[in-house]
């Protein structure tokens, strides 16, 4: 039997459980759990006939999760078969696992924090200046107009990234993924990266359009581009820029030039600027978002 008979024949099998699975209107029931955990052999077989072996072992915490989602999630009256639905997720989780090793060192921050320090650091090197010491720090925060305890957090960052990829090389000789480095892992997570800290971000993004749908026509014009550069800088430590793009472009709330921007890779405009974009006051607008994303965690609660 040839690879692609061996592919067709467990892709029917697949199939035929899936039905079963669909069938079955008790979710909770031990008819159904067993089911779920029989369907998950055929599928491990037909992924090692699909893919690259070395990159599914490597891989594999990652895709065992994935094939959890795909089973959980599928709705085949979205007119596409699971099959299809399951290679396209696969495909892209195998992607993201291989590339997390080839992150750049800035990853544990947010765009807008890497364009910050880049810029307070050259700005103290222009003069000839430590960044580190006190008085040109206040220097910079009046330069910046920054408050003094954000410039510090963003030049500790700046050298702790130094440190962090001097670090990632581990006893083997081999480079470990930043993704496993304390300094991304312990990063203290703001109201709207806490909404993306599990694994379901689909489920996290249809709560940020309820919320979007329940705001006033008025605040939609500028909230917008606001939940945008947030919902961009959570999504970003996590997600490859592809997946992004397909996750958020039809999305109610979405701001289709920044996330443009965000695909060219382009410098992002800070929430400062797009204060000033819109008019608005950057503290009454850092009120409204935390206000906003604080609604988006509550709907997760609820």
């Amino acid at each position: 039997m040839t690879n692609n008979e061996r592919k067709i024949k467990k892709e029917a099998e697949i199939q035929n459980l899936l039905t079963c699975l669909s069938n079955i209107e008790d979710k909770k029931s031990c008819e159904y759990e067993k089911l779920l955990q029989k369907i998950y052999t055929p599928i491990w077989d037909w992924i090692l006939l699909r893919f690259n072996e070395t990159d599914v072992r490597n891989a594999g915490v990652e895709i065992f999760h994935c094939i959890k989602r795909t089973l959980l999630k599928y709705d085949d009256g979205l007119g596409s078969s699971y099959m299809g639905y399951l290679y396209s997720s696969l495909e892209n989780e195998i992607r993201h696992k291989k590339e997390k090793g080839e992150v750049k060192k800035f990853r544990m921050c947010t765009r807008d924090d890497y364009n910050r320090a880049i810029r307070l650091i050259k700005t103290a090197k222009e003069i000839g200046k430590n960044p580190f010491n006190e008085k040109v720090q206040i220097w910079l925060s009046k330069q910046c107009e920054l408050d003094l305890d954000k410039v510090k957090d963003l030049i500790l960052k700046y050298y702790q990234s130094q440190i962090v990829v001097e670090q990632i090389t581990n006893n083997a000789g081999e480079e470990d993924s930043l993704f496993n480095t304390d300094a991304v892992q312990n990063n203290y997570l703001t109201p709207e990266e806490r909404v993306f800290k599990t694994e379901y971000a689909l489920d996290d993004l249809k709560k940020i359009e309820r919320a979007f749908d329940e705001c006033q026509e008025r605040q939609k014009i500028y909230l917008s581009s606001f939940i945008t550069l947030k919902v961009l800088q959570a999504l970003e430590r996590t997600f490859l820029i592809g997946q992004i793009v397909d996750l958020l472009q039809k999305r109610n709330f979405i701001d289709l030039e920044l996330l443009n921007i965000f695909t060219l890779q382009a410098e992002m405009p800070t929430q400062s600027q797009l204060a000033v974009k819109f008019g608005k006051d950057e503290g009454y607008i850092s009120n409204r978002i935390s206000d906003f994303f604080e609604k988006v965690q509550q709907k997760s609660i609820n």
